[in-house]
């Protein structure tokens, strides 16, 4: 079986803290992608809104939050969410 990719979620309390934090990581270059929060993490989601992040730039990502004290409720890591079959048409 090949490997499943990690990609990280941020969720938060309310989509105003998301769509800040996403300003802020655009602001700085990261790599970020607004997103559904997804199912299996739908009891630590709150608002349902999440920031998608590749493993590749976490760790940057997490080092932008806490020099500007960027809000949030949790980072999680998600193995193995989007499947490439997923919506191809014809």
């Amino acid at each position: 079986m090949a490997d499943r990719p990690v990609r990280w979620y941020i969720l938060f309390d309310n989509y105003e803290q998301g769509l800040a934090l996403h300003a802020l990581l655009d602001e700085h270059s990261l790599p970020n992608r607004i997103s559904p929060a997804p199912r299996c993490l739908k009891e630590a989601a709150a608002c349902g809104m999440a920031l998608l992040i590749g493993a590749d730039v976490i760790e940057s990502v997490r080092a932008c939050i806490e020099q500007h004290s960027g809000e949030y409720r949790v980072i999680l890591p998600v193995e193995g969410q989007l499947l490439s079959h997923r919506d191809k048409y014809c």
